[in-house]
């Protein structure tokens, strides 16, 4: 699907490159050409004006000369006649003409009735002007003219085809690097899938072998089975967890959240959070953990309670977990210029730095064989981050062995 899609996108790129391109280059050909020709035209206005004031030809060139630059002269000859269209003259620079040539020549642009043009079979440009002494026409060499174009028309061939792949290769470069994130959606995506399948497919596989083993002993009454019954509640409670966590975040890839009946209004986040301590201090006591707090009061802000109380819960829940028996977890909350700052530090095990830099991805644990013993499922993490992202806050986590483990949560404050 990416190759295709890069493929497509490098196509696209192409056609717009190679529209563009040939436009230009087009555009330069023609206007290129067009100044060639003024020239032309301007020595057979030159050659005629000169013919008039009978001066000699050896001074027609073609076009003006630039300086520093050596043109050739271009070969022109004008031919004068009588009212009879009889030749009277023939005025030659840079060529041989014989009088035969220049009746054939005189006939040909009587033939094509207009005051200038070319005559291709002759590679000649023709100017026609009525004077007192007569008809004067002008015919000027195109050999000059048609070498420059032939080599302007090799230039920008060349241009074209020295672009194309100068940039196709940037094409290649830039389908790479727009599709990047792209990329790595769909392969957060696919792992995000078949994590979830992985872990649906454990309590699923648990609640089957539970009905087996009831559907196995039906003689016995439901107090002898109630061991299997609460195993299979337990599972169901798990997979009910889950199942919540995963619409949650559903609904933030799909932008929902804010659409689905949540609304920010102005609260109390140093109350929350105190609310939020209130309640894990049973749970901190259970497990020989030390829970302290320090929050500055009168700290407001615009957010959902609901999910402002989920982003503690889940940071004190995960501090319980992983700050090992007899450990300590603190809680600090302050305000630093026009942010609301959370801090909830943990003793315990270090986390390292790629570890750190995966932390907040979905389904990532530090630990997978205490998956099953916690009752997680790595998720909740990557609930804080998108909890704090749509309250335009950021997380981040810091660990080290003199500090132990910080995490961070920045709001802003109510304005």
């Amino acid at each position: 699907m990416i190759k295709r899609l890069r493929g497509k996108f490098i196509l696209i790129n192409m056609a717009f490159v190679i529209s563009i391109l040939t436009a230009v280059l087009a555009s330069f050909y023609y206007f290129n050409s067009k100044r060639m020709e003024r020239l032309s035209e301007m020595v057979l206005i030159q050659a005629i004006e000169r013919d008039k004031m009978n001066q000699p030809h050896n001074k027609v060139i073609f076009g003006p000369r630039p300086r520093g630059d050596s043109i050739p002269f271009t070969p022109v000859f004008v031919v004068t006649l009588n009212q009879d269209y009889c030749i009277v003259n023939i005025r030659k620079n840079n060529i041989t003409v014989t009088e035969e040539l220049a009746q054939t020549l005189i006939r040909l642009t009587k033939e094509n009735g207009l005051s200038h043009g070319v005559l291709k079979d002759y590679s000649l440009r023709y100017l026609k002007v009525i004077t007192p002494e007569g008809t004067k026409i002008a015919f000027a060499d195109q050999s000059y003219e048609w070498n420059n174009l032939k080599s302007l028309l090799l230039n920008c061939l060349l241009v074209f085809f020295v672009a194309i792949i100068l940039f196709f290769i940037l094409s290649l470069f830039l389908s790479r690097l727009a599709l990047k994130p792209v990329e790595t959606a769909w392969k957060q995506q696919n792992q995000f899938i078949a994590d979830a399948s992985h872990e649906l497919k454990t309590p699923l596989t648990v609640i089957l072998a539970n009905l087996q083993i009831l559907s196995s002993h039906r003689e016995q009454t439901v107090g002898d089975q109630e061991k299997w019954l609460n195993n299979t509640r337990e599972e169901v409670r798990r997979m009910k967890q889950l199942v919540e966590e995963l619409l949650f975040l559903a609904r933030s890839d799909a932008k929902t959240v804010q659409a689905d009946h949540i609304k920010k209004e102005p609260l109390d986040f140093s109350d929350t959070v105190l609310n939020g301590v209130l309640l894990f201090e049973s749970i901190a006591f259970e497990n020989k953990v030390n829970l302290r707090h320090e929050i500055e009061p009168d700290i407001s802000l615009e957010g959902c309670k609901d999910q402002l109380m989920q982003l503690i819960t889940i940071l004190l829940d995960n501090g319980c977990k992983y700050a090992g028996r007899n450990g300590s977890v603190s809680l600090e909350v302050k305000r630093v210029f026009h942010h609301a700052v959370l801090n909830v530090h943990n003793t315990g095990e270090l986390i390292s730095q790629d570890e750190q830099k995966r932390i907040f991805e979905r389904f990532y644990r530090t630990d997978k064989s205490r998956v099953r013993k916690s009752g997680g499922y790595g998720l909740g993490l990557s609930i804080a981050k998108t909890i704090a992202e749509f309250h335009k806050g950021k997380i981040s986590v810091s660990s080290s062995l003199e500090t132990g483990t910080v995490f961070t949560v920045t709001l802003p404050l109510l304005s």
